[in-house]
């Protein structure tokens, strides 16, 4: 006569994923025959797949209490401290485990995980690869040594390690995964697109990799393909922290920021103790001007991980206009991170700009200058060792071509795309140049809209030059109307969804003064707003400013050469395009708002209106350096900077006045 309990209705439920169930038909068990091992043991189960892993523990320790050489059951311990981050215990409970079964590689790998995810790196590596060594036919622990290896930054050895995984398992989409992250990390784009693709090709129910491969897309600027993946990513796990983030940081690199701050509020509704889901909300509430909404949580971000140092950045962008004061302690902090050898040189670059803006502010103008220039250097000896540097003598050849394909001769009979639209107003400029506050001007205009910096002319320009197959600028020679006009349709389509009813759309992306024949091939209709200020200021605050990606801003000899290319461009424009370059002098604006004000709405082709007085009143979102500055009145502590850090100009004057001959003070 068999005595033990039947367990198989509470089976069917388990497969069927009937959790509640199953949970209530184990404890009817349980109530029976409580020290019955295979009942405790699939509650366990069941309390796990239900995400109640407190109780999973407390069910599995009970077993063990049972059945106190049980492997297995030592194992599953350890899996579920491992999820809930308690990895001292996770890492008790797997070794017991090794000790009561030594042969068994699954143990190891998952003890290997848990030890290198405790800190132990190295001690992780050498598991890793003894395991591997014993077990040469197994894929898990190879994929999970490249994990650990990219955690070390050995990108070209994680990439091989993962190779071999895949050849050993070729359908195992976490790997896919795992490649098209470290592909990612080495800036490797096209390629971690495609694995995270075969990762979702694999396993069309992987949320990770669908996030993933929305952020890799949002990355190449394919944002209608990136909200498809992270809308499924959401779809198949709707608490998804990190997908309702990659969404949020979609919808601001959109410039939909009120949608963006409602992705963030669901990210931190599902993970409240994310400090990087605060830190977002916090950004894009600045973004709006909502500075007291942001501080609360950027502060709440700092509780949450006093080193993450893209907080510290935010609040620094509010300190330097009053929005937000240090505490002694919180500078400590920023200190501290700044010495830490840890810390990646990109993100000590950053805090370097972060603390100099901060002691200009505090007037103590050489030792801002000095983490300016520490910023400055580590961004410079990151684009030599990626071969990103800038090149003087490339650029000016650049320009060069740009003028000769742009001449006379051609402008006079340069196809046109017959596009009528008088709605696009392009501000262009050196950076720094008050061009987001002259965007924020024409956009408090009730009839115009501001787009900020959109990359949609560049974009265009690589259009043209895979039709031709010619590089821009030679590509324009070979443009006709009907492309030109196509083009010129799709930059229409695409900020017409942000416009709705505006009769000006203003784009500020300041480089596109590289590109204004071609916009005046575009748009015959456009108005171009060119935006100027005293030469040692501006490459001053661009020496000041982190630009991220920009390659000609680290050093004030290569500010000073790409100050005075623009300035030759903008020179040859005036002589040969066809539209009206509307000059906005930053001093004068300052100086003459009123009467300034007046003629830039005018060259916009719109009626006055004194609300564009109260520019910064309005709620529009910005996301450029100077998202604080435009939300004051207009006011002149930026003129003349320049003499507060004179001693340290002298590169930049030289290059200026022997390159362009530019008068200086």
């Amino acid at each position: 006569m068999n005595d033990k309990p039947d367990l198989s209705a509470v089976q069917e439920d388990f497969l069927a994923r009937r959790w509640e169930s199953a949970e209530s038909g184990c404890l009817r068990v349980l109530e029976q025959a409580p020290t019955y091992s295979p009942a405790l043991e699939l509650l366990a189960k069941i309390q796990t797949a239900r995400g109640d892993f407190a109780r999973a523990i407390e069910t599995t320790e009970q077993a063990i209490g049972l059945s106190p050489n049980a492997a297995d059951l030592y194992r599953q311990c350890g899996d579920l401290y491992f999820n809930t981050r308690d990895l001292k215990k996770a890492i008790q409970n797997y070794r017991k485990a090794d000790s009561l079964l030594p042969n068994d590689p699954h143990i190891k790998n998952n003890l290997a995980v848990a030890v290198r995810d405790s800190g132990s790196v190295e001690e992780a590596i050498r598991m890793l690869e003894s395991i591997i060594c014993e077990n040469p036919d197994q894929a898990l622990p190879l994929r999970n040594l490249g994990d650990t290896l990219r955690m070390r930054g050995d990108y070209s050895l994680a990439i091989d390690k993962y190779n071999q995984a895949a050849r050993l398992d070729p359908k195992d989409a976490t790997t896919q995964n795992s490649l098209g992250i470290t592909s990612s990390m080495l800036g490797k784009l096209d390629e971690a697109i495609s694995y995270f693709q075969r990762a979702v090709e694999i396993n069309p129910s992987f949320p990770e990799a669908e996030n993933n491969l929305a952020n890799a897309l949002s990355s190449a600027r394919r944002y209608a393909e990136a909200i498809e993946h992270v809308g499924k990513a959401i779809r198949l796990r709707p608490d998804f922290a990190n997908a309702h983030l990659t969404l949020g940081n979609i919808y601001k690199l959109q410039g939909k920021n009120d949608q963006a701050i409602s992705e963030y509020r669901l990210a931190a509704k599902a993970d409240p103790k994310s400090a990087i889901v605060q830190q977002g909300l916090g950004s894009a509430l600045t973004d709006a001007g909502r500075f007291s909404e942001a501080v609360t949580h950027l502060e709440n971000a700092l509780k949450l991980n006093p080193s993450l140092f893209v907080i510290y950045q935010n609040l620094m962008a509010l300190a330097v206009q009053d929005k937000y004061k240090f505490s002694d302690q919180q500078l400590e902090q920023i200190r501290r991170l700044i010495s830490d050898d840890r810390l990646r040189a990109t993100d000590a670059a950053r805090l370097h700009f972060a603390m100099g803006s901060l002691l200009d502010k505090q007037t103590d103008y050489e030792g801002a200058m000095r983490h300016f220039q520490q910023a400055n250097d580590v961004q410079k000896q990151l684009l030599a060792s990626s071969e990103n540097a800038f090149s003087p003598r490339n650029h000016a050849s650049y320009v060069d071509e740009i003028i000769e394909t742009f001449d006379t001769a051609f402008m006079s009979n340069a196809p046109s795309s017959t596009f009528e639209s008088k709605r696009p107003v392009f501000v262009v400029g050196m950076p720094r140049s008050g061009t987001t506050l002259v965007e924020q001007i024409i956009a408090s205009h009730p009839e115009a809209r501001g787009m900020g910096e959109r990359a949609d002319i560049a974009q265009l320009s690589e259009s043209l030059a895979c039709s031709t197959g010619l590089l821009y600028p030679a590509c324009v020679r070979k443009a006709n109307q009907k492309q030109l006009f196509t083009l010129a349709t799709r930059y229409e389509q695409g900020v017409s969804e942000l416009a709705t009813g505006a009769s000006r759309i203003v784009d500020k992306m300041p480089d596109n003064f590289l590109y204004l024949g071609l916009i005046a091939m575009l748009f015959p209709g456009a108005h171009i707003i060119h935006c100027s200020r005293n030469p040692l200021d501006v490459c001053l605050s661009c020496y000041r400013s982190d630009f991220g990606s920009v390659t000609w801003a680290w050093t004030l000899e290569d500010i000073g050469h790409y100050f005075a290319e623009y300035h030759r461009l903008m020179t040859h424009w005036r002589e040969v395009l066809p539209l009206t370059i509307h000059d906005v002098t930053y001093e004068e604006l300052v100086g003459q708002h009123r009467s300034e004000m007046e003629k830039l709405i005018a060259a916009c082709g719109l009626p006055w209106n004194d609300v564009c007085l109260e520019f910064y009143k309005g709620n529009r979102t910005v996301q450029t350096l100077s998202r604080v500055q435009v939300r004051q009145p207009i006011y002149g502590s930026s003129i003349g900077r320049w003499r507060h850090y004179e001693g340290f100009l002298e590169p930049l004057k030289a290059m200026l006045q022997n390159k362009s001959g530019i008068d200086l003070p």
